[in-house]
């Protein structure tokens, strides 16, 4: 890269190490879990089957996928608002952590909360930016999921002379 990450990206690297913001409550009810298991094949009693989840777990019912929350990050992250800057797009590029910390009971709210963890060049013509979140579920106090998930970021073509 001819330039600085920071000089490139200076809006978006000046939000290393702060809470880049909090996506709305997202509501988790059984039909939604039904169609990730569905979807993904990870059905079963403990999150497909009120009645037999009750008498197999201590949850008092079914409770969400670990999966199903994961999946829900990329339209949490949908109501950051991070600079554009010289970016041209941002390509998923998987996780370094990922740690399911609570069972989440059907009916819950949940949300993400993201930090900017850090930012550094990635070839000559991209940057990888590495974010924290936190899967909070409404009216409790411990986290749901923790991550640090990775985006790669495409610099607009200009930007890299």
């Amino acid at each position: 890269m001819s330039r600085d990450i920071v000089q490139l990206l200076p809006e978006l690297f000046a939000l290393c190490g702060q809470e880049i913001g909090v996506s709305d409550w997202k509501l988790i009810d059984q039909n939604s879990i039904d169609k990730f298991s569905a979807l993904t094949g990870d059905a079963g009693p403990i999150h497909n089957d009120p009645e037999v989840s009750k008498q197999i777990a201590p949850f008092g019912g079914t409770i969400v996928q670990g999966f199903m929350m994961l999946s829900c990050l990329t339209g949490f992250a949908k109501n950051l608002h991070l600079p554009q800057g010289n970016v041209a797009y941002r390509l998923n590029y998987g996780f370094n952590k990922v740690r399911i910390i609570t069972p989440v009971p059907v009916n819950s709210r949940i949300r993400g909360r993201f930090s900017m963890h850090n930012l550094e060049a990635r070839g000559e013509s991209g940057a990888l930016m590495a974010l924290e979140v936190v899967v909070e579920v409404k009216g409790t106090n411990d986290p749901a999921l923790v991550a640090e998930w990775l985006a790669y970021l495409q610099l607009s073509p200009s930007t890299s002379e």
